[in-house]
């Protein structure tokens, strides 16, 4: 249970960024949540549950922030081909999932259950 809380804040984060970015080049609600619920499911397990205890906040949050730029641009590529705007849509999405992602590994790093068990890290 100690994981639902991050995973559900980052797929709330990436929804928002991601529909009001993609929205615009004709995608689907549906379609753009699909794509939110990969890119969080990829940057938990690799960005927070591995690179963030080994190399800290610093790297996990560059580490989000590439996912989601490449996860972007590989969802939009092939339905408008690399230009500019698409670049720069994946470019703005992943620089404020990078934002929030700093924020949310501190909540992950410094999070201790109530109950007096040991935090997520050591």
């Amino acid at each position: 249970m100690q994981h639902v809380k991050p995973v559900l804040v980052k797929f709330v984060i990436y929804s928002i960024l991601i529909t009001l970015v993609l929205l615009f080049y004709g995608y689907s609600i549906a379609s753009l949540l699909v794509l939110s619920a990969i890119l969080v499911v990829v940057t938990y397990f690799l960005g927070d549950m591995i690179v963030l205890p080994l190399k800290g906040n610093w790297i996990a949050t560059l580490v989000d922030v590439a996912i989601v730029f490449l996860g972007v641009l590989i969802w939009t590529v092939p339905s408008y081909g690399l230009y500019f705007s698409v670049i720069g849509g994946a470019l703005f999405v992943a620089f404020i999932v990078g934002v929030c992602e700093w924020f949310i590994h501190i909540y992950i790093i410094g999070r201790v259950d109530r109950d007096g068990r040991e935090p997520l890290y050591d």
